[in-house]
């Protein structure tokens, strides 16, 4: 049986040490476009959280909203010729709406806390992703044009390369570290929700 030879490939100098450069940022890329996915994906979990968070403090607003109404109603009831017994009923109907109210509200601060701070990491991860996708982006052009070196055979493509590849780096690492700002002080909120009442 005739000996199959496998050409080794000598192939022209240089060509590995590119080919090594090109996988490199192959998996530089690949890791980016696994964190851009993955802000994303955090970014759309934090929105729907957020908004479940401002939909649930609407609720109990309502409710205290409801609540004042009927306090109201009381107030006027009482106002006009009740029976003791049933002044008595109405007073303390009217303090266990109070009571209510009470509670109502602070749980209502903690709620609206909470959605704010989940619509910043929202914002947070949306800035993220758009940083790790212009990564990408600059990853790819560098793998495209390090790959032109091997076309064309001219130094200045894988030159060139590395250099939007380290500007992509830079982009991703920036995305990496990026933090939320800080959170706004609300001293409009208090005054807003005691005119609503």
């Amino acid at each position: 049986m005739a000996e199959i030879e496998i050409p080794h490939g000598e192939g022209k100098k240089g060509e590995k040490q590119i080919g090594i450069v090109i996988a490199i940022i192959a998996v530089l890329m690949s890791i980016v476009s696994a964190l851009g996915h993955n802000a994303a994906n955090d970014m759309i979990v934090d929105e729907v959280k957020s908004s479940n968070a401002f939909s649930w403090y609407q609720s109990k607003r309502l409710r205290e909203h409801a609540n004042e109404t009927e306090i109201r109603r009381i107030e006027i009831e009482l106002a006009g010729n009740p029976t003791p017994a049933q002044g008595d009923a109405l007073r303390r109907f009217s303090a266990e709406l109070a009571k209510k109210n009470a509670e109502y509200a602070g749980e209502g601060e903690k709620i609206q806390t909470e959605a704010k701070h989940l619509a910043r990491e929202a914002q947070l991860s949306g800035a993220r992703n758009e940083g790790f996708d212009h990564s990408e982006i600059l990853l790819q052009v560098a793998v495209v044009l390090c790959s032109l070196t091997l076309l064309t055979e001219s130094r200045v493509f894988i030159r060139i390369g590395i250099a939007v590849a380290v500007a992509g780096i830079a982009v991703g690492a920036l995305a990496f570290v990026h933090k939320a700002p800080p959170a706004p002080e609300d001293h409009a909120a208090p005054a807003a929700s005691a005119a609503a009442r």
